[in-house]
């Protein structure tokens, strides 16, 4: 049954979550050559075929992953520093995004998230973020849980058939356009880019 309603679909890196990429970088190259830092974590190489990638879909655990990463690395390394360094991408989530989307929950928006990400990553997340994320999301996709990463199709129509939402009532929020396109292909959400730009659109 199709809930009523509208409905916003957030993606969380880019969009809720800021990125520290040059802090990550700089972590590993004290680990790493540039090579393995492109080809094994896939950091600035959007490969489906990397570490980074499979770790992202659940082909492989997280002590297999870090266990990987140690193998490349140049210099004696500890699994807490690879794990330090792999966090480093995370550069926190604002307080004024928290309250934009509070504004949208409180005009009748159901809120969720959908988000390519790790085992790692979410533990990281959840450390930091578990009360608002609990509270403000009426779900949470994620694509390590569901083996299976944006763009492809099957994690959207698997997330569509999941919301039972109406896809005209529905926008998905993310910053990189392949998503948006797929999103607008494979089960015709709107999209946009930022979470002001649908504050700009319902005003």
């Amino acid at each position: 049954m199709t809930k009523s309603g509208k409905h916003i679909i957030f993606d969380f890196g880019g969009v809720l979550m800021q990125h520290n990429r040059v802090g990550c970088l700089q972590a590993f190259r004290r680990l790493m050559s540039d090579e393995d830092i492109s080809n094994v974590l896939g950091l600035g190489n959007e490969s489906r075929d990397t570490l980074r990638s499979r770790f992202e879909i659940g082909e492989i655990s997280k002590q297999n992953f870090v266990a990987s990463v140690l193998e490349h690395c140049r210099t004696a390394a500890t699994e807490q520093q690879i794990i330090d360094a792999w966090n480093t991408i995370h550069a926190g989530i604002p307080d004024s995004t928290w309250l934009q989307i509070r504004q949208l929950r409180n005009k009748g928006y159901h809120t969720y998230l959908m988000s390519n990400t790790d085992e790692l990553h979410w533990e990281h997340t959840l450390s930091l973020y578990r009360e608002p994320i609990e509270e403000l999301f009426e779900d949470v996709f994620l694509s390590f849980r569901m083996q299976c990463a944006k763009p492809d199709e099957k994690i959207f129509v698997d997330v569509d058939r999941a919301i039972h939402a109406d896809p005209g009532q529905t926008i998905f929020v993310d910053d990189t356009c392949a998503n948006c396109h797929a999103a607008q292909d494979f089960v015709g959400w709107q999209t946009c880019g930022t979470i002001d730009e649908i504050l700009h659109k319902i005003r």
